[in-house]
């Protein structure tokens, strides 16, 4: 959502946008499809969170996987959502729009990337110590 409210606001950044107008936002299809899939991301993101946090707490580094195997996708994703973002609302005259997004997108994914590291050093330390 704030990929497409970003755009629209960089194509019109003199105008209070109308989130009626078809030509700004995308159809309610998509953007239901869209809700639900992060809804669903989300959902999934707590409960592998709570996973993360307990497995940490009773040294079972089994439960750490789910943790690692769903937040390098989620950089993934966000990395391929951004460069998209980029080349299809980026322009000539969107300089400032460009460098806002290279900037929140850099600092969250290399914040993300110091958490797995974090998080796989600590699974590597107790699947060392045979848990």
């Amino acid at each position: 959502m704030f990929l497409a409210l970003s755009a629209a606001y960089a194509e019109n950044p003199h105008e209070l946008i109308d989130m009626s107008d078809p030509s700004v936002v995308p159809s309610l299809t998509i953007l239901r499809s869209i809700l639900i899939f992060m809804a669903v991301g989300s959902a999934l993101q707590c409960v592998f969170s709570i996973l993360l946090i307990f497995g940490a707490e009773t040294n079972r580094p089994l439960l750490l996987v789910p943790w690692l195997f769903i937040n390098p996708l989620t950089i993934a994703t966000y990395v391929v959502c951004t460069i998209l973002s980029v080349f299809h609302y980026g322009g000539t005259n969107y300089g400032t729009f460009l460098l806002g997004h290279v900037i929140i997108g850099t600092s969250f994914c290399l914040t993300l990337a110091y958490e797995i590291l974090v998080v796989y050093s600590f699974y590597k330390f107790l699947k060392s110590l045979n848990f």
